[in-house]
């Protein structure tokens, strides 16, 4: 098993922010329970960041299928370490949105100025508290 860390710029339409997240939230969770696949996702406003965890291959499958989705830019793994247990085992996926202290967390690591793997994480473990606090 895996646990990917990726981040990306929103490409979402100003005003539709919200239905689309919450379209974006209910299809996840949907096929995150029938992939095996359990994370978290954070959404700032202007970035996304998600913990995906699961088989290997289909978390690969899943961040290509991010990857290519329209609503994100710059898609960024962060990084992708082996795991023995979940860190989100009771959640297909927790969600956490609009919070400009955790963008300021992201942007780092889109935009190149991150020191790597301090900073993801350091955004591993505010996004572990964000998904414990819900």
């Amino acid at each position: 098993m895996k646990s990917l860390l990726y981040a990306s710029a929103s490409a979402l339409a100003p005003g539709d922010e919200q239905a689309e997240v919450e379209r974006i939230v209910s299809t996840a969770r949907a096929r995150n329970a029938d992939l095996g696949v359990t994370g978290t996702l954070v959404f700032t406003r202007t970035r996304f960041a998600q913990i995906l965890e699961g088989a290997d291959g289909v978390v690969d499958a899943l961040m290509a299928r991010i990857a290519r989705d329209p609503r994100h830019e710059q898609v960024t793994v962060v990084d992708a370490i082996p795991i023995d247990r979940r860190m989100f085992d009771d959640w297909t996926l927790s969600y956490s949105g609009g919070s400009r202290y955790v963008d300021k967390h992201i942007a780092p690591l889109l935009d190149g100025g991150g020191s790597g793997g301090g900073d993801a994480r350091q955004l591993r473990r505010l996004m572990q508290a964000l998904a414990d606090a819900s």
